[in-house]
């Protein structure tokens, strides 16, 4: 089991490894994967999506999606890939962004957000974040280093049941504590996008109070809860990056939702 733990260790230090200064995050990373090989990642996801849900009928609705989305692709951070954004015939209150450029925005999402530019402009410009800061590549990779590190702390002789639960406890935080932080760079980046664009910035926060009433509505599971950010602290960390809003007392209270 040892040898087996090295060989990937190797093989993820000493491969395929790249450095790259992402602009987006404006840091240098590294990855173990390439740009083709993200998009062919996300093209692959993107045919079993579309398998799933079906595509909205509306064409105006698809081609309004797609202007409004290559616009804020235009002044990304990344261009050096071919962005598509579609809509989900599907009344799920959500988006999501795909590895390599592939942006979803379901129908139950679009109605709650009133047909209006701004407004859906704000959610792709937030899932164009995630593709800039290559949240998804970066979680496989920790997906990755996740299991090389549980095979580490279960096979670790020394260690006994107590502090092998501890160990595990500590390597879940830290995925979840990345999840976080990917949420509020995406809102940070989705701030920059929709200025560049010419599309008001607060139309993130406008979002961010649809999205909460909905949650308020609809409480999602405590495990989705776990991986993600109060609304409320979203909404806090979006009005640090706008200079025209001024961040209130009750932005500081974040317990509730």
């Amino acid at each position: 089991m040892k040898k087996i733990v090295c060989i990937i260790f190797i093989f993820l230090v000493c491969g395929c490894v790249q450095r790259y200064y992402n602009v987006a995050t404006r840091s240098e990373e590294i990855y173990f994967y390439s740009t083709e090989k993200e998009v062919k990642i996300g093209k692959a996801f993107a045919e079993r999506i579309e398998k799933k849900f079906q595509l909205e009928d509306d064409l105006l609705l698809q081609q309004k999606i797609k202007r409004i989305g290559g616009k804020l692709a235009g002044v990304c951070d990344r261009k050096e890939i071919k962005y598509s954004f579609k809509l989900l015939k599907d009344d799920t209150v959500n988006a999501f962004a795909l590895p390599g450029g592939y942006v979803y925005m379901f129908k139950g999402l679009w109605d709650k957000l009133g047909n209006d530019d701004a407004l859906i402009a704000a959610v792709l410009s937030h899932e164009i974040g995630h593709i800039c800061a290559r949240h998804s590549i970066k979680r496989l990779q920790t997906s990755v280093g996740y299991g090389i590190l549980s095979i580490l702390v279960n096979t670790a002789g020394r260690m006994n049941r107590l502090e092998r639960r501890k160990a595990t406890i500590g390597i879940n935080e830290l995925l979840l504590a990345y999840s976080r932080a990917d949420e509020f760079e995406a809102d940070r980046l989705s701030v920059k996008y929709l200025g560049k664009a010419g599309y008001e910035q607060t139309a993130v926060i406008d979002v961010l109070k649809i999205l909460r009433k909905e949650q308020r509505e609809n409480p999602i599971k405590p495990l989705a809860a776990a991986t993600h950010p109060y609304i409320s602290q979203r909404i806090k960390n979006v009005k640090q990056h706008i200079d025209t809003v001024q961040i209130e007392f009750n932005d500081y209270i974040n317990t509730v939702p």
